[in-house]
């Protein structure tokens, strides 16, 4: 590793992906480059060879020869040289051999695609609302204490909440929840940037990118149950942290409420057009035993109803066992709808 100041930035601004790069995730990166120097006829990796780094070339001039011997040419100040070379792969299609000093800056490749990743995505985050600036470094505390689900804690439990919050430092690259462990902890990010993923088989999908002021890691506590996606910080950053006794006590007991079958038909029977019943449970549990009247939603896709669901509307859980439904009614109040969940 070097120092930062070692690091030219503007250098770095003619390659791709740091064209597009703010001078803050740049800043983010600069710690994380190895600065190194090879003489002429020096071989930087093999073809064949696996290699967690990407290599750019700052001075100099290289070959990168294929499996038919066949040269390319690259040179520094060359308008072609804006990729890190042989990047395509971490098994390197080519071998690379100096033909004057060189040097280069060289990164772990998974730091560099956690935040292209999220730099990427933040462009998305800031089309949404034209007012956000990523790099902007918002209050954790307003953030917190502004959203919907904050509307609905006793002013008495915000005080205790926010003196029982922990700060942890984290590094880029530090994985902070991670899929299918044991939930134990509620995290608010107090300053960076995240990225959010999920397995598909052997392949991993990015599902979100969060930054300061986000909170992640109730869907375990609420369920009881493992975690539901990988978090990774894309920065280093600071995370308030809170454990699940307090997250239980102070967040998940005044939140969530419960209505029974019994008060549900009362208020059907008075003429309440407003209420809408919702159902967590898969579609094959739904078909085998529907609640009457109301909307097969699975839990999984909950999120991605919240932007048809109208907020005049008081929405009614259900799942079989519990939990599900007080998930989804956590996710729903965190959204500023007004949702209950049912006791059958």
């Amino acid at each position: 590793m070097t120092t930062s100041s070692s690091i030219n930035s503007k250098q770095l601004k003619g390659f791709i992906p740091f064209d597009y790069l703010t001078a803050a995730c740049i800043e983010d990166l600069t710690n994380q480059f190895r600065v190194h120097t090879l003489e002429k006829g020096k071989i930087l990796f093999k073809r064949g060879n696996k290699d967690n780094e990407c290599h750019f070339l700052i001075s100099g001039d290289i070959d990168l020869a294929d499996e038919n011997f066949n040269i390319t040419k690259v040179a520094a100040n060359s308008d072609d040289n804006y990729l890190a070379l042989d990047n395509s792969s971490h098994i390197h299609r080519t071998s690379a051999i100096t033909t004057s000093p060189c040097q280069f800056y060289s990164i772990n490749r998974d730091y560099l695609d956690l935040v292209t990743t999220w730099s990427q995505l933040s462009e998305e985050l800031e089309e949404q609302d034209p007012d956000l600036n990523a790099s902007d470094a918002l209050d954790w505390m307003d953030a917190l204490l502004t959203s919907p689900l904050f509307t609905r804690i006793p002013p008495a439990n915000i005080q205790k909440l926010l003196a029982r919050f922990t700060e942890r430092d984290v590094k880029i690259g530090e994985i902070i929840v991670k899929e299918e462990a044991q939930g134990q902890e509620f995290y608010v990010i107090k300053s960076g940037r995240a990225i959010v993923t999920q397995g598909y088989g052997h392949k991993e999908k990015v599902l979100a990118a969060i930054q300061t002021g986000h909170c992640f890691g109730e869907d375990a506590l609420i369920a009881e149950s493992v975690r539901n996606a990988t978090v990774t910080m894309a920065s280093n950053g600071t995370l308030m942290v809170l454990d699940k006794v307090d997250f239980d006590e102070l967040l998940k007991k005044p939140i969530i409420k419960s209505i029974s079958m019994e008060e549900l038909h009362i208020q059907m029977d008075e003429g309440d057009s407003g209420t809408v019943l919702i159902d967590v449970r898969r579609p094959q549990e739904f078909r085998h035993d529907p609640l009457k009247n109301s909307e097969n939603v699975p839990l999984n896709h909950i999120r991605e109803k919240l932007n048809t669901m109208n907020h005049d509307f008081h929405y009614v859980v259900y799942c079989d066992g519990g939990r599900r439904s007080e998930v989804a009614a956590y996710i729903m109040t965190e959204s500023g709808f007004n949702a209950v969940c049912l006791t059958r």
